[in-house]
């Protein structure tokens, strides 16, 4: 069968490929680049093919179905040219979705059956890692797959993820004053939070968060702390204030350590301290198991770590072992990210009835760099 499918999809394709042919991942540092460790791997479980697993052994890999009957024994040299020309198939490709002809062969040869799991489902492979630790013991791990082939992915998507503030200092109409004021681009009839919130300042305007709009995504963040959701739309308004939507750049924002330093009643090395790790672990759950708009339980759906693959091909990954380095790399990669308005009935200031306060919601996208 021909599978029509999106970079990703591929990417994880790919990934899977290239595990079962050299039966280990080399392990990443802090920056996403190999460094000298593996993990070495056993087997490979995909969840979008219930019932197959997939045994590395020796030379070849064995496919074994539901009762454990062997069903195809195909050679460790076949599945490298297979992922070799789907590596090259992928960089060549346009459009959101297309069909490679490797993927094809992949799935022919090695029995696939579905070409991905249900969306709810936070792990892409679950491989079995021979323990580091417990001579003997083999444990079976879930892993998210990321893929730096083509456009840069999302990690945190816009949705329920809504922060309301109320603009205080000046009335709602002056505040839609400003707005109109404000320069956009032609085919746009807001001009964005990037432009927006620095104007509002300049006006003597004052953006105080006032809630989170979706009570779900709030309880969320809530479990990581219970004023987090204060330092995370603190965070946001003021990376759209100073014009610095690089995470790494927006948790040392010195106007935002004031604000927070004041609400939490907390020193100012302390906050800044509070905001990076509290950043990081958003970073983390949200790629390891929160999902924004549903009741998260704190559980790692995800237990594994992450595996990324490269722009050459090559796949790394980060075991939940070297955590510290994982959140490292999240800070260090990811940015704030302008969804749509239309679309998200975000990032303009608007009036609440007849009321005399003007509001303004921000949504929060978070996007790979």
């Amino acid at each position: 069968m021909s599978i029509s499918a999106n970079r990703g999809e591929h990417s994880e394709l790919l990934a899977f490929l290239r595990i079962l042919h050299g039966g280990t991942v080399q392990v990443a540092d802090k920056a996403g680049e190999p460094r000298q460790s593996w993990l070495k791997i056993s087997a490979i479980e995909r969840p979008s093919d219930p019932g197959r697993r997939y045994v590395i052994r020796d030379d070849n890999v064995i496919v074994m179905d539901e009762s454990e009957k062997e069903i195809a024994v195909v050679p460790k040299a076949n599945i490298k040219s297979i992922a070799d020309g789907l590596h090259l198939q992928i960089k060549s490709a346009s459009g959101a979705s297309f069909y490679c002809a490797s993927s094809d062969e992949a799935f022919q040869v090695l029995k696939l059956v579905g070409a991905k799991a249900a969306s709810t489902v936070k792990s892409d492979l679950f491989l079995e890692v021979v323990s580091p630790v417990f001579q003997g013991e083999v444990l079976s791990l879930g892993f998210s797959v990321k893929s730096e082939l083509g456009g840069l992915p999302t990690l945190l998507n816009a949705g329920a993820t809504q922060f309301e503030y109320r603009i205080e200092g000046c009335s709602a109409d002056d505040a839609l004053a400003v707005q109109e004021a404000v320069p956009r681009n032609k085919d746009k009839d807001y001009p964005g939070p990037m432009r927006l919130m620095p104007a509002l300042a300049v006006s003597n305007a004052r953006v105080v968060f006032e809630s989170v709009v979706d009570p779900v995504f709030e309880q969320n963040l809530k479990m990581i702390d219970t004023s987090f959701p204060r330092i995370l739309a603190d965070t946001l308004m003021h990376a759209y204030l100073g014009g610095e939507l690089a995470l790494k750049d927006a948790v040392r924002s010195p106007a935002l350590l004031d604000e927070l330093s004041n609400v939490l009643s907390l020193p100012l090395p302390m906050v800044e301290r509070i905001v990076k790790h509290k950043i990081k672990e958003l970073l983390r759950q949200s790629a390891l198991g929160m999902n924004p708009g549903r009741q998260w339980e704190g559980q790692v759906e995800a237990h594994g770590g992450w595996i990324i693959v490269k722009e050459n091909g090559d796949v790394v990954c980060f075991h939940l072992i070297n955590d510290d380095d994982f959140r490292d790399y999240l800070l260090s990669r990811t940015k704030f990210d302008t969804p749509s308005m239309s679309r998200h009935e975000a990032g303009y200031v608007y009036r609440q009835g007849d009321s005399s306060d003007a509001k303004i919601k921000l949504s929060l996208q978070i996007r790979f760099v």
